[in-house]
């Protein structure tokens, strides 16, 4: 156990409560003892479930304080981390960030998802992350006396914004899921502050990126790949800022687009899905001087590379049955004939032929070496 950091840990019977104060309004007669909870993992374990919070740093960098209890559902976990600070309120309505350790995310997601859109306190548009893992190691290894996993979250978060990855809020996951029948969501790991982003605490783990979990309308599906994440992130989003490794260079992603179409058969049956992609780079940095690839030869191994990737995140979504890129509704504005596309897209999906084809360019260098 850390010095200078007080973690609690418990395992508790299930206490019977019939309240956990979790709708404790903040007035001016309760500010004083109120307890503002930032950071919330979820993990479940067969039939009962750990949560773990963390407060952050307070004023003068005043260490956080951690906790983590058991109970046989979310609320009964609730009030036994209340009982564990029986002189102050345990506050949620600043939370930012909900993490779902991989197994709660595989069981609990709907559960959830419902209790936090029911809950007077917890808000929709807060941040939520998957962890490769269990959330309770994301919260309480990742805290000293320095700082802790909300600080790390906020540096994530802000270098999210400007490498190209997107957290999501629990309101646009769970608007995806009703919409169509898939989603994404950032997966984080933890990992040795050395190799990751916080080298300054050499005494605490990192909270890093790892690619993106694919969510179903039932939970979690499946981890994609750092390199199947950034096709999926082709396919979805705005993938301006990734980092790109090719070829013994390090490329940035300057803006993309992508294109997915549907194809009938000659007798009007749902046959193909056609991607076409477009993606223009940066070289950052070239890894081995000696290169002596031509910019044509470059743009092909930089548009084989890509490719390679969107195509496997859309095989990943066939052999799953989980259209997280949104590929139905894609398909549906594109198409022409609607009506045809009309049938059961689940068994449909996993039968359908799909073509990727990338155009990439390298625009520019940035490498003061050259």
């Amino acid at each position: 156990m850390r010095r200078s950091l007080l973690i609690l840990y418990v395992s508790l019977p299930l206490l019977l409560l019939s309240g956990c104060g979790f709708s404790l309004s903040a007035d001016r007669h309760d500010a004083e003892r109120l307890l503002l909870i930032q950071t919330m993992g979820l993990d479940s374990d067969g039939d009962r479930v750990r949560m773990s919070v963390s407060t952050g740093l307070g004023p003068d960098d005043k260490p956080a304080l951690v906790m983590s209890a058991r109970g046989g559902g979310i609320e009964d976990a609730i009030a036994n981390l209340q009982d564990l600070s029986p002189e102050n309120q345990l506050f949620y309505a600043h939370v930012q960030y909900l993490l779902l350790g991989q197994e709660a995310a595989r069981t609990m997601l709907n559960d959830v998802i419902q209790w936090v859109d029911r809950s007077p306190t917890l808000r929709m548009d807060t941040d939520m992350l998957i962890v490769k893992g269990l959330a309770a190691d994301a919260v309480v290894d990742t805290s000293d006396e320095n700082t802790d996993v909300t600080a790390r979250l906020a540096s994530l978060d802000r270098q999210a914004s400007s490498t190209g990855w997107t957290i999501y809020t629990l309101r646009e996951i769970a608007a995806e899921l009703s919409q169509g029948d898939g989603a994404l969501c950032l997966a984080v790991e933890t990992a040795k502050a050395e190799n990751a982003v916080f080298t300054e605490d050499m005494q605490s783990d990192a909270i890093v990126p790892a690619g993106y979990a694919a969510l179903g309308r039932d939970g979690l599906v499946a981890f994609l790949t750092p390199e199947q994440s950034m096709g999926a992130e082709l396919l979805t989003g705005d993938p301006t800022g990734l980092l790109i490794n090719v070829a013994d260079s390090t490329m940035e992603v300057l803006d993309g687009s992508a294109r997915i179409d549907g194809t009938l058969s000659p007798d009007g049956r749902p046959e193909a899905i056609s991607v076409q992609c477009t993606l223009r780079t940066g070289v950052l940095e070239k890894l081995r001087r000696d290169s002596r690839l031509s910019p044509e030869q470059l743009d092909a191994a930089l548009s084989e590379t890509v490719a390679g990737w969107v195509t496997d995140c859309v095989e990943t979504a066939q052999k799953t049955g989980c259209d997280f890129l949104g590929l139905k509704n894609a398909v549906l504005r594109s198409s022409k004939t609607l009506d045809r596309w009309g049938e059961d897209w689940n068994e449909l999906l996993p039968t359908l032929s799909v073509t990727v084809s990338v155009e990439a360019r390298v625009d520019r260098s940035y490498d003061l070496a050259e």
